[in-house]
């Protein structure tokens, strides 16, 4: 069968799709995306239709689903940005806009021109309702078949019994529960003191301090023995990171052995091994692994051994089965869904491998096959034998989990943030809210000319991009897809246009037209954008390096600027700034001479957003310190010092009197119990 609309043609039997009488690649998935879609025109198609009928029932996100539709546009549609043919509908999923004509090829066959095929009447296809129809009267039958011959049908798993196990003020995380003493054990963090510490509390007593000290705890673990094994970091600014166990005569920590730097990691105790696991990264530029440590020899094993490609988290959850036989392993895929690998803990060989769901928070094994895991769309429940994934409950507010296998209690913490932006000045002058709202809104970037400030929001229940002129009431700017992310913001010269990096893509943004255009179509992971006099400079990742861009908005001609690596990247007529994910410091280049230097030594390379070009002036945030640098002076000074929480980013503005931070108003969580119905 063939299918016809607009200039394309699409051949179902030998797999083709052509535009302009041209044949383009495409690949299988895709394809099949792009025939369901001729099948169902003028529907309104949900995501989970398309995963059940195109990626037929396997675990992928919604993330995915949308990457998918984004490459098929790319190939059908002359405008991406503008799409004619697949449209977005809201909160549902998507709509294929035309009945496509149905095609027959000659006995003499066709070729790539289809100069035989000849048009027949369009056949109308069942649109999804009627399959829903069909559906709906298929459940019934089988339930009253059940019904009539005695079979239990299974309802579906929820909530149940939930309550709050702890009610102290700020942030209580990552819960232990020990079935032995009946106490948990969580960290906690108050509003007045920035070091996380750990507690423990037992049934109906007040909650305990178990540490007093300045290391800042990340992980509580207790072994069957009752040893107290926790992870912690000697401070926020240098985190170095360290796995500790309880000393009962010093009633202190002890440390066992070295875990790395800019590395937070959770820990299992391995009882049957008498060992600890935990995961471990020599750099931030590196993938997490997962290692082991022998207590009792001191012996330090690499188990898992990541895909080593490019800005890849690496294996960044894992979880012990019940006999301590596995170890379950969630690994980050930037291009699709992260993936559950099971680990066989004697052979230490991987027996699979399968396509699990993004953003994991929380993993624990409920019996050999069942999972529960959680992230940041809610609480799921995993069958790894049948790949089946089931939804418990959609949350934002499940985080790390933890099972009390004596009484069937789940563990987890549940918090809310508030997060605004607010107006700071030079003149000691008490800041200034710039946006009020409970959600979180962050990322604030000034124009050139003026206040006008584009900012980060959920504030209406879904990621969105705001801007705010001087006066004005921030407006959201409405986008055909679905925003994951958000990398980087920057405003041209004349404050008429912003370019945005978000889902590994680049957008231009005319606020007087007030529409979208998709740029670097080529690139397929692009991470930071700045605007450069009339260019706008970004980082991509090409065979596994990220490097800076460049694009002529005359043109649309891309050239590569850095070969040596580039990250974040911002500059002017002489200079390009930027930095490396491999290296600290602040970079340059010289565009006459192209000769490279270090500018700024000190700046991290995790802070790789924590810096802006003002003029021929640098600001950046280090530690508690808002510095600013001068380029051709080459002096330094502080521009402003945060007394408690420092922000996540900072923006200066226009005239350099004043800057934008987000600042943290509400971070509350506690830890609450729940079971699960049968």
């Amino acid at each position: 069968m063939h299918f016809a609309f607009g200039n394309i043609v699409v051949d179902s039997e030998q797999i083709i799709v052509t535009k302009h009488g041209e044949a383009i690649e495409c690949e299988p998935r895709v394809f099949e995306l792009l025939i369901f879609f001729c099948q169902h025109p003028l529907d309104a198609i949900p995501r989970d239709v398309l995963v059940n009928e195109v990626w037929h029932g396997r675990i992928v996100s919604d993330a995915a689903v949308n990457r998918a539709v984004g490459e098929l546009r790319k190939l059908i549609e002359d405008e991406p940005a503008k799409p004619q043919w697949i449209k977005t509908v809201s909160k549902v999923g998507y709509r294929f806009t035309v009945k496509p004509s149905l095609i027959a090829t000659s006995d003499n066959g066709s070729n790539n021109e289809y100069p035989d095929l000849k048009i027949k009447q369009w056949v109308q296809l069942p649109s999804i309702k009627s399959y829903w129809l069909l559906s709906f009267i298929l459940i019934l039958a089988i339930i009253f078949y059940f019904a009539f011959n005695g079979v239990k049908t299974v309802s579906h798993v929820k909530i149940i019994e939930r309550q709050p196990v702890t009610s102290t003020m700020g942030s209580a995380f990552n819960p232990f529960y020990a079935s032995a003493t009946k106490t948990l054990y969580y960290l906690h963090r108050s509003e007045q003191l920035t070091n996380a510490q750990v507690y423990f509390q037992q049934a109906n007593m007040t909650a305990q301090r178990l540490t007093q000290d300045n290391f800042y705890y990340t992980d509580v673990i207790v072994a069957n023995d009752g040893s107290i094994y926790a992870t912690r970091l000697n401070n926020l600014e240098e985190r170095s990171c360290e796995i500790v166990v309880f000393d009962e005569n010093s009633q202190q920590f002890r440390q066992l052995i070295d875990c790395g730097k800019n590395v937070f990691t959770p820990i299992e105790h391995d009882d049957r091994k008498n060992r600890l696991i935990y995961r471990f990264r020599n750099s931030i530029s590196e993938p997490y692994a997962v290692y082991s440590y022998q207590i009792d020899t001191g012996r330090k094993t690499q188990l898992t051994h990541p895909t080593q490609l490019g800005n890849n988290l690496g294996d960044y959850v894992f979880a012990l089965s019940k006999d301590s036989l596995t170890l379950a392993v969630v690994e980050y895929d930037g291009e699709g869904t992260d993936k559950l690998k099971l680990l066989d803990l004697n052979s230490n060989k991987v027996r699979a491998n399968d396509p699990f769901i993004n953003n994991v928070y929380g993993l624990i094994w409920q019996d050999d096959n069942q999972f529960l895991v959680s992230n940041n769309t809610g609480l799921y429940r995993f069958d790894h034998e049948n790949l089946a994934l089931t939804s418990v409950e959609k949350s934002d507010r499940f985080s790390r989990l933890m099972q009390d296998e004596e009484s069937g209690y789940i563990f987890s913490e549940r918090g809310q943030s508030t997060v605004n932006i607010f107006n700071y000045s030079k003149n000691d002058v008490p800041p200034q809210a710039l946006t009020q709202s409970s959600g979180i809104s962050q990322r604030a970037k000034f124009g050139n000319q003026s206040n006008i400030f584009a900012f980060v929001s959920d504030r209406n229940g879904q990621l969105s991009i705001y801007i705010k002129q001087e006066e004005q009431e921030p407006y959201a700017l409405e986008f055909d897809d679905t925003i994951e992310y958000v990398s980087a913001m920057s405003w041209s010269a004349n404050d008429q246009q912003l370019i945005v990096s978000m889902n590994n893509g680049l957008y231009l943004y005319s606020v007087t037209e007030k529409t979208w255009q998709q740029l670097a179509v080529s690139f397929n992971k692009i991470h930071h954008v700045a605007f450069v006099n009339k260019t706008i400079m970004f980082s991509a990742e090409i065979n596994n390096m990220w490097n800076i861009w460049q694009l002529s908005l005359v043109d649309f001609h891309t050239k590569q600027i850095t070969s040596k690596g580039g990250y974040s990247v911002q500059g002017n007529d002489k200079f390009v700034y930027f930095t490396k994910f491999t290296q600290p410091g602040l970079f340059q280049i010289n565009l006459e001479t192209q000769q490279e230097s270090r500018v700024i030594q000190s700046l991290p390379i995790s802070g790789w957003r924590h810096w802006q070009l003002r003029d021929d002036k640098i600001y950046y945030l280090l530690n508690k310190e808002y510095r600013v640098f001068d380029v051709n002076l080459r002096v330094e000074e502080t521009v402003h010092n945060f007394d408690k929480k420092v922000p996540f980013s900072c923006d200066m503005s226009f005239n350099h009197q004043e800057f934008a931070c987000d600042k943290v108003e509400v971070n509350t969580s506690n830890i609450w119990q729940f079971q699960l119905s049968q």
